[in-house]
C-alpha cells in the first residue's frame, strides 16, 4: 500500500511539474515539426529537394528588409522562420530584392518559394498560395491639413502613390482604372514622395505605416480612410510545385495563435513601456515635490519660447501683409496704362523698393530678346546696368540665369552666390566683374509666359546686406511675373490691335485713292466721247476720237481689274481658299509671253530689258499664277527702274530653275526688305508710286504655294534684284530638264 502511495504521489507530481512547465513555456514544447503530419509521399519529395529549395525576399519595411544590424528582419521573415522550425529545415536564401523582380524571378523559376505575398487574379497564373497567415488592412494617407476623410470614388485626378506590382497595385489597376497611380518602389519611398508634396495620396498597408512613421518622424501626415483590400499575407510556391504548397500549409498550420499576436504586437501595435515604469518618471515627480522653482522656471521658459513664437509669427504676417501691399501697388501700376514699356520700368522700380537690390526684365521681340527694364536701388549703379544690356544680353543659350529661363522656361533660384558661382553664370571675367559691382549674393529669374509662349524673363538680384531669396521670395517673385505677363500682354495685343487699325486705315485710303483715279480717268473720257457725238455729227469725227479714246478708256480699265483681282487674290489668302492648277509647260515660254505683254510700258518708260534664258525649263505649276508672279515683279521694275536698263534671267538647275529680275532704280533702305512682302506694305510712298501694297504680297504666297522662295537684294540708288527660287513640281521633280 504504501508503495502504491508513493508511485500514485510521484505520478501526481510529475503532471504537476508538467502542467506548471505548459503554463510557462506555453504549449509549443507539445508541438512536433510539421514533417510528421506529412504523408510518405510529401515526407519522401521533402527530404530529397529541402537542400535545393530556394527561398526569395523583397525589400518593403516592415515585412521584410535590412536591419540596421545588416540582418534580414520583418514580418515575413518572422513567419518563414517559424516555417522552418516547424519543417525542421533552413532555406537557402536568395539576395533580396524588389517585389516585381522577386515575381520575375519566380516565373523563371529561380526561386522556389517565398513569404510576404498577396494572391492575386494575375499571380495566380504562376504562383501557388498558402492560406493567409495575416491579414493588414490598407489605409488610405494624406498629408496633414488637405483632406479629413477620402474615399476611392474621391480621388479621381489626384496622384496617387502605391508600390509598383504590390498587391494594392494590382487591385487598384484591376477595379478603378480612371485613377492616376504613381508606382514606387517601396512604401518608405512612396510616404517620402507624400510628406514633401510630389504625390497627393499613398495607399499603403497599417503595418508599414506605423513603423515608417515611427521610424522617419513623418509627422505631417494624416490617415483618410481605408480601401476595400486587406493584404492578406501568404507564402507562395512556384504553381510547378503543388506539393511544396501542401507541405508549407502543414508547416504554417502548426504556428499557434501566441506566436502570431506575438509578430503582431512587435511589429505593429508596438508601444513605450508606461510612463509609471520608466524611473525617469519619479525622478522628475520627485524634483517637481522638492522645488516648486523648476515648475515656475520651465513656466518662464515656455513662456519665453512662446513669446519667440509669437513675435515670429507676427513677423511672417507682417512679411504677408507687405507682399499682399506690393502685389496690390504691382496690380494697380500694371493696370495703369497700356504703354509696357512705361509698365514694366515702373514694375521694376517697384520691385527694387520692395524686395530686390536690382532688377531687370528682358523681353523677346520678333525673336530677339531686348532689356525693357532696369532698376537699381543706387542710382549710381544703374550704368552699369545699361553697360551689361549692351556687351552681355540676356539670350538662349547664355549660363546667365535668364539665359537658363530662356531655354529650359522653368523658374531659376540661386540662394547664395560665392562670385566663383557668379563667374559660372558669366561669359567672361568683364561680365562677372560687372554682376559682383552691381552687389550680388543671391538671384532669382522667373519667366513671363503667356498661353505657351516665352514673353521675356523677370530677373531680381539681392545684394550681401540684403535679404537672402528662398522659397517663398521666389514664389512671390513667379507671382509678380504672371502679373506683368497678363499687363504685358495685354498691351501688346493692345498696340498690335491699334496697329492693324492702323494699317487698315491707311489702306482703306489708299484703297479709295486707287480705285477713284481710274474711275475718274473713265468718267472723264466717257463725258469727253458724249461731248463729242453732240458736237460733231460728222461720223469721221467720231470715229478718230473713239479710236483715240478707247485705248485710253481700256487702260483704266484694266488697272480697274488688276486692283479688284489683287483684293479677291489677298481675300483668299486669307481665307485659305488658295489653290494651284497645275499643268505642264515650259516657264522660259511663259517669262517671254509677259515680256511681250508689257512691251508698250516698256516702250512708255523708255527703259531697255535684256531677256535670257537658259530653255527650256520645262515643270508643273499654274500657269496664271506665275503669269502673275512675273507680271508683278517686272511691272515693279519698270516702274521703280523707269528709263534705266532691265534684265530677266530664266535659269534651270538640276532640282529648282531660277527667276531672276533686276533693274537699277530707286531701290529701297534695308530695314523696309523684313516687312516688303507683308500684307498692305511698300518701301516707297504711295503718293509717288501708288498701288494697295498686296502685289509682293500675294507674290511671295503663290510662290511659297508651289514651294519655292523669293529673296530681294536692294542698294538705294542702285536698284533691286528679286530671285524666284521654284522646284520643278511633283511629275518631273525626280527628272528634271537640264539646263
Amino acid at each position: 500500500m504504501r508503495r502504491e502511495r508513493v508511485r500514485r504521489w510521484l505520478l501526481l507530481t510529475g503532471l504537476v511539474v508538467l502542467t506548471g512547465v505548459a503554463i510557462v513555456f506555453g504549449s509549443d514544447l507539445f508541438e512536433g515539426h510539421a514533417r510528421d503530419t506529412l504523408t510518405p509521399e510529401e515526407r519522401e519529395w521533402f527530404d530529397r529537394h529541402a537542400d535545393s529549395l530556394v527561398v526569395g525576399s523583397y525589400l518593403n519595411a516592415p515585412l521584410s528588409f535590412i536591419n540596421g544590424k545588416g540582418e534580414l528582419s520583418g514580418i515575413a521573415v518572422e513567419y518563414l522562420r517559424l516555417l522552418e522550425g516547424k519543417l525542421g529545415v533552413e532555406f537557402r536564401r536568395a539576395s533580396p530584392t524588389s517585389v516585381s523582380e522577386l515575381l520575375q524571378d519566380m516565373r523563371a523559376g529561380r526561386v522556389d518559394l517565398a513569404s510576404g505575398l498577396t494572391r492575386t487574379p494575375e499571380r495566380l497564373d504562376y504562383l501557388l498560395f498558402s492560406e493567409p497567415y495575416v491579414r493588414i488592412p490598407n489605409l488610405i494617407v494624406v498629408r496633414q491639413g488637405t483632406w479629413e476623410m477620402l474615399t476611392l470614388e474621391e480621388m479621381q485626378g489626384l496622384r496617387i502613390s502605391v508600390g509598383e506590382n504590390f498587391g494594392a497595385h494590382e487591385y487598384l489597376k484591376r477595379t478603378h482604372p480612371e485613377l492616376q497611380l504613381v508606382p514606387v518602389p517601396n512604401d518608405l519611398e512612396g510616404l517620402l514622395r507624400l510628406s514633401t508634396g510630389e504625390v497627393d495620396v499613398m495607399i499603403m498597408h497599417v503595418a508599414s505605416l506605423s513603423f515608417h512613421i515611427t521610424q522617419e518622424n513623418l509627422t505631417n501626415l494624416h490617415v483618410a480612410g481605408r480601401i476595400p483590400y486587406e493584404y492578406e499575407l501568404s507564402i507562395a510556391v512556384r504553381k510547378d510545385q503543388p506539393i511544396l504548397q501542401r507541405i508549407v500549409q502543414k508547416g504554417l498550420d502548426q504556428i499557434t495563435e501566441k506566436e502570431k499576436e506575438s509578430i503582431w504586437r512587435r511589429w505593429v501595435y508596438a508601444r513605450e513601456p508606461p510612463f509609471y515604469l520608466d524611473p525617469l518618471f519619479w525622478r522628475v515627480v520627485a524634483i517637481l515635490i522638492v522645488g516648486v522653482g523648476v515648475v515656475v522656471g520651465t513656466v518662464i521658459t515656455w513662456n519665453k519660447a512662446l513669446k519667440r513664437q509669437v513675435q515670429a509669427r507676427t513677423h511672417e504676417l507682417a512679411e504677408a501683409h507687405r507682399n499682399v501691399s506690393f502685389l496690390a501697388e504691382a496690380s494697380i501700376i500694371l493696370s495703369e496704362t497700356l504703354d509696357y514699356s512705361e509698365t514694366l520700368s515702373r514694375l521694376g522700380d517697384l520691385c527694387v523698393r520692395h524686395f530686390a537690390d536690382w532688377c531687370v526684365i528682358d523681353v523677346v521681340t520678333e525673336g530677339r530678346v531686348r532689356r525693357l527694364a532696369g532698376a537699381h536701388l543706387s542710382p549710381a549703379k544703374r550704368p552699369l546696368l545699361d553697360i551689361l544690356a549692351e556687351r552681355y544680353p540676356a539670350q538662349e543659350g547664355s549660363p546667365s540665369p535668364a539665359g537658363e529661363v530662356l531655354r529650359t522656361h522653368q523658374p531659376q533660384l540661386y540662394p547664395e552666390l560665392s562670385e566663383e558661382e557668379i563667374r559660372s553664370t558669366c561669359v567672361s571675367e568683364e561680365h562677372a566683374q560687372l554682376i559682383i559691382a552691381l552687389g550680388t549674393r543671391s538671384a532669382i529669374s522667373v519667366p513671363l509666359i503667356s498661353r505657351g509662349h516665352m514673353l521675356g524673363v523677370l530677373t531680381l538680384g539681392s545684394g550681401p546686406l540684403g535679404r537672402r531669396y528662398g522659397r517663398r521670395e521666389l514664389e512671390l517673385a513667379q507671382e509678380v511675373a504672371r502679373h506683368a505677363t497678363v499687363a504685358y500682354d495685354n498691351a501688346r495685343l493692345y498696340q498690335q490691335a491699334q496697329e492693324a487699325i492702323r494699317i487698315r486705315d491707311a489702306f482703306l485710303m489708299v484703297a479709295a485713292h486707287e480705285l477713284r483715279t481710274p474711275l475718274t480717268s473713265l468718267k472723264l473720257r466717257i463725258s469727253i466721247l458724249q461731248r463729242l457725238a453732240h458736237e460733231a455729227p460728222e461720223q469721221q469725227v467720231r470715229t478718230d476720237s473713239l479710236l483715240r479714246e478707247l485705248p485710253r478708256i481700256q487702260a483704266q480699265a484694266d488697272r480697274l481689274r488688276t486692283l479688284i483681282e489683287q483684293l479677291l487674290d489677298a481675300s483668299c489668302i486669307g481665307s485659305g481658299r488658295f489653290e494651284l492648277m497645275r499643268e505642264e509647260f515650259d516657264l522660259c515660254q511663259l517669262v517671254q509671253d509677259v515680256v511681250d505683254d508689257l512691251r508698250d510700258q516698256l516702250s512708255r518708260s523708255g527703259s531697255q530689258l535684256e531677256l535670257r534664258t537658259g530653255c527650256p525649263a520645262m515643270g508643273r505649276w499654274d500657269r496664271l499664277r506665275l503669269e502673275q508672279v512675273v507680271t508683278n515683279l517686272l511691272a515693279n521694275a519698270i516702274k521703280f527702274g523707269e528709263g534705266k536698263p532691265l534684265e530677266v534671267r530664266v535659269e534651270p538647275g538640276p532640282d529648282t530653275v531660277r527667276i531672276v529680275i533686276r533693274d537699277q532704280g530707286i531701290g529701297f533702305p534695308i530695314e523696309a526688305k523684313a516687312r516688303i512682302f507683308e500684307k498692305f506694305e511698300r518701301a516707297v510712298s504711295e503718293r509717288h508710286y501708288g498701288g494697295l501694297g498686296l502685289g509682293l504680297f500675294i507674290t511671295r504666297q503663290i510662290v511659297e504655294a508651289h514651294g519655292g522662295t523669293i529673296l530681294v537684294e536692294s542698294t538705294p540708288g542702285e536698284g533691286s534684284t528679286f530671285t524666284v527660287v521654284l522646284p520643278y513640281g511633283e511629275a518631273l521633280a525626280a527628272t528634271p530638264p537640264s539646263a
